[in-house]
């Protein structure tokens, strides 16, 4: 209950502290002050735009293989002395950048092409036991057909022998030697016969061998053209003409798959990418050319074209960006350089809401903002009201409003930082 209570005397307090400074802020009398509209600026001199000089392409080189670092690129140096790349160092398409030891690799292939060695060498062997079994099956067949005509005629002389023999024109002796001579001629074609079998099964085996033998060669050759991959890996080389912007590896360190050795870049053109409201997007075209100037290079005007405009705003900044691509032959312009980029008269030309710098507070609410009182009628009196802006360019005494305030609303310019929000002001001129 108690409780109940004061909490019930704290808000009645703060109430009346409350009414107490309104009733003091309205006692006060109103503070003079001086207005000003807000107004629209033609920027009919052609709009100007900050960026950063990019490359037009730039990639991160990295090692397919992991390995310690063997070996980097050497090239002379201002003094005369070999040195190794560093950024800004030009290389061309196929320079070998980096190597990682290459003996962990090169056992790998080693072993593959011994294997390689010895099917050949099977190879060899078995295409000698098939040779030597065509000879043979050739010499089995000749004495098989030696064996055969010396069968045929003992065969006729045994048919012979029997007709004599039949009729006794011939003793049982002589019927009996012509028998044993056909039957020694039958059994020579017979062992003929399985010889050149015997031979025809030695040149099959053989060939089989050969074709096992040739496969596993051609396997091995793929084990070697496949260990030699990682190999060739071991070297790091530059895909295009290039500068390089950065090394991130010594003599030495140990380098991982995917980890980025160098960083190279195309600079022969560069780019530049900057922001432009909806209201410029419309005569802003591809290829309309365009000045760029740094103050790196004060005197020295390049000239680049549009090569992108986004078909979409960005979400948070509301601005359409606009790629310009520049010749950079001399390699003048350095990647990370700001420029200014200044388009044609008529083509950028654009209008801005501005106020007078005298007449920008800083937020209440947000220390880092900016605001603007803005002049607003109460009870058919003048009053001030706080309000927070988002500011662009400076030109001269005024400076750009992009977000907060209408064209035409009454901004105070003298006395606004010792206002207060609602409070009554009195105009002066």
């Amino acid at each position: 209950m108690i409780s109940k209570y004061a909490a019930t005397l704290g808000l009645l307090v703060v109430a009346g502290l409350l009414t107490g400074c309104k009733e003091k802020l309205a006692q006060q009398p109103p503070r003079p002050v001086r207005t000003r509209a807000v107004e629209l600026l033609s920027t009919t001199a052609g709009a100007r735009y900050s960026a950063s000089i990019s490359a037009s392409s730039q990639i991160e080189l990295a090692f397919k293989v992991g390995g310690y670092v063997a070996a980097i690129q050497q090239v002379r140096g201002v003094d005369g002395q070999m040195r190794h790349l560093q950024p800004g160092d030009l290389v061309t398409r196929g320079t070998v950048l980096a190597q990682v030891r290459q003996i962990d690799y090169q056992v790998k292939v080693n072993q593959a092409q011994s294997q390689v060695r010895e099917a050949q060498s099977g190879i060899e062997t078995a295409q000698a036991q098939s040779a030597q079994a065509q000879q043979s099956i050739e010499t089995a067949k000749s004495q098989m057909a030696e064996a055969e005509a010396a069968y045929n005629r003992a065969k006729l002389d045994f048919e012979r022998a029997s007709t004599l023999f039949a009729s006794n024109s011939i003793t049982k002796t002589d019927y009996d030697a012509s028998k044993a001579q056909r039957d020694v001629a039958e059994a020579r074609l017979a062992a003929a016969r399985s010889q050149v079998r015997t031979a025809e099964a030695a040149a099959k085996v053989a060939r089989a061998q050969i074709n096992t033998i040739q496969a596993k060669a051609k396997s091995a050759s793929e084990v070697v053209n496949e260990a030699k991959i990682p190999l060739g890996d071991t070297s790091l080389r530059a895909p295009m003409n290039s500068t390089i912007l950065r090394r991130d590896i010594e003599i030495g360190s140990l380098v991982a798959p995917g980890r980025p050795a160098f960083v190279l870049a195309d600079v022969t053109s560069v780019k530049a990418v900057f922001g432009v409201p909806d209201r410029a997007t419309a005569s802003l075209k591809l290829g309309m050319p365009l000045t760029i100037t740094t103050e790196a290079l004060s005197g020295t005007e390049f000239r680049g074209q549009i090569t992108a405009i986004a078909p979409a705003a960005d979400a948070k900044s509301r601005v359409f960006d606009i790629e310009v691509t520049i010749p950079n032959a001399r390699n003048l312009l350095k990647v990370g350089m700001v420029v200014s980029i200044e388009g044609e008269s008529e083509a950028m030309a654009s209008s801005v809401r501005v106020v007078p710098l005298n007449s920008i507070v800083q937020s209440k609410d947000q220390p880092s903002s900016y605001a603007v009182f803005v002049l607003t009628t109460q009870n058919g009196k003048p009053v001030a009201r706080l309000r927070n802006v988002k500011l662009g360019d400076a030109y001269g005494n005024a400076v750009a409003v992009l977000e907060g305030v209408n064209v035409g609303e009454q901004v105070i310019t003298t006395g606004a930082t010792l206002l207060v929000d609602g409070e009554a002001v009195q105009i002066i001129p």
